[in-house]
């Protein structure tokens, strides 16, 4: 397994007659000419990223930030405009996708309509190590000998299920070239592999099945053998999941996570959905306009955002917002409510005094309380009942120009009525503070 490097990559695309650039301005070319030199427009800029050996890092943000374009760039599926990527020691910059030991899982599924799942996971097998010219490099008596994944589960597999019958030698035969009537040694290792991989993956029943026979779930399982068989350096999921239902989804989720770690193999993992990516990953790289806006574990990024739109991302229902003005020392003033916040704010808001700030704080630290002038003054506008919660939408009682719709976290038991007007209390403790102008979180010291 290795370690890949991200030093300061760039990708850019050239623009098109209409297409919109980086600065939001169309780019104007001359009319019939394909493709125009028009500026480029900058989808990935300045990404710096070291994922550790075996390590599960999840790429997330909202579509179009560029991490489904950083993915194809570790995989060689798209040229660099500037920077290094390495995978492991080597740099893997001009290498095409075949030689870097990279395995890719795509978003719908990317099977091959005409072969079975037997030969679908033994593709990739078969091509590295299926005849005479492969097994110059790496042969398969090495893809047998490499990871965790034969140390832990042969035996098992086997015992369930011997690997020469007669059905077996006659479908593989079936395979082979015109005329020839032997097994090679390689594809008695393609073989044990492909079992070893679909008893791990439980799907030893449809290895004789077409991708058209197949459910949503059952063909992401496949594409993910067809990954896992070929034991990679690197594996590189783009959204495996997103076309999968609510409950499926979950399910092989959870899956994915436990054969990573049985497999121990460093995974980059994309997704839009920061459920996934919080119950996912070791770490998680927030992206946003083709930049990381944070980089951190799980917990980290939600008790800790970097800036407004990490605060913002990051936890459902998303954290509320409210431009407040700071007095000093402790003292914040709205429109609607006054807070005194807890002594350890001072010394980090001493050059804010007078200035406008942006109060962040998330639905689940806020609770309904007693009429008083540091609470907020509500009017129920939608109930959300979930069962195991209640989400509640609701706007200030005293609308103001930037006011806006507040989102509020309840007890299941209690029980709030559409039009109910209600006060808001603010846990002190639990707030978070931007600078109005940057979006950069402000700390305590």
């Amino acid at each position: 397994m290795a370690q890949v490097v991200l030093e300061n990559v760039y990708k850019s695309f050239l623009g098109r007659k209409g297409e919109k650039n980086s600065r939001g301005t169309e780019d104007l070319s001359i009319a019939g000419e394909s493709p125009v030199k028009s500026p480029q427009q900058a989808v990935l800029r300045r990404i710096n990223l070291a994922v550790k050996d075996g390590e599960f890092m999840v790429l997330v943000g909202p579509s179009g930030c560029g991490k489904s374009t950083l993915l194809r760039l570790i995989a060689g599926l798209e040229d660099l405009t500037g920077g290094n990527i390495w995978v492991g020691d080597r740099l893997v910059n001009d290498l095409p996708p075949k030689e870097r030991d990279i395995a890719m899982v795509f978003q719908n599924y990317a099977l091959y309509p005409h072969m079975t799942v037997y030969d679908n996971i033994a593709f990739g097998l078969r091509r590295m190590g299926g005849g005479e010219e492969e097994q110059r490099g790496r042969g398969a008596e090495e893809l047998l000998s490499r990871g965790a994944l034969e140390q832990r589960g042969r035996g098992a597999i086997q015992n369930r299920m011997p690997i020469w019958t007669e059905n077996m030698l006659v479908g593989i035969t079936r395979s082979l070239p015109k005329g020839l009537h032997y097994i090679s040694d390689a594809e008695k290792a393609v073989d044990e592999r492909v079992r070893l991989v679909a008893g791990l993956l439980q799907i030893e029943t449809l290895l004789t099945r077409l991708p058209k026979q197949l459910s949503g779930g059952q063909k992401q399982r496949v594409a993910l053998g067809r990954a896992i068989a070929r034991n990679p350096q690197v594996f590189l999921m783009d959204e495996p999941l997103s076309n999968l239902d609510a409950k499926l989804r979950s399910e092989t989720r959870a899956q994915i996570v436990k054969l990573q770690r049985q497999l121990g193999t460093t995974t980059i993992y994309v997704t839009h959905d920061q459920t996934e990516a919080m119950t996912m990953g070791d770490r998680i790289a927030v992206m946003n306009q083709g930049q990381i806006q944070q980089l951190a574990h799980p917990l980290e990024l939600y008790n800790h955002p970097a800036n407004r739109f990490v605060a913002e991302f990051i936890g459902s229902p998303p954290m509320n917002f409210h431009t407040v003005q700071f007095q000093a020392p402790l003292l914040i003033t709205n429109p609607q409510f006054r807070l005194t916040l807890p002594d350890i704010w001072e010394r980090a808001l001493q050059k804010y005094d007078k200035s406008p700030l942006t109060l962040g704080i998330r639905p689940e630290h806020l609770s309904i309380s007693l009429p008083a002038p540091k609470n907020l003054q509500v009017q129920v506008d939608l109930v959300e009942a979930l069962g195991n919660e209640t989400v509640l939408s609701v706007h200030l009682t005293e609308a103001t120009a930037n006011s806006s719709t507040l989102q509020v976290r309840v007890a299941p038991d209690r029980s709030v009525q559409i039009g109910e007007t209600l006060w808001l209390s603010i846990a002190p403790d639990k707030i978070h503070l931007f600078d109005a102008e940057t979006g950069i979180a402000i700390w305590p010291s």
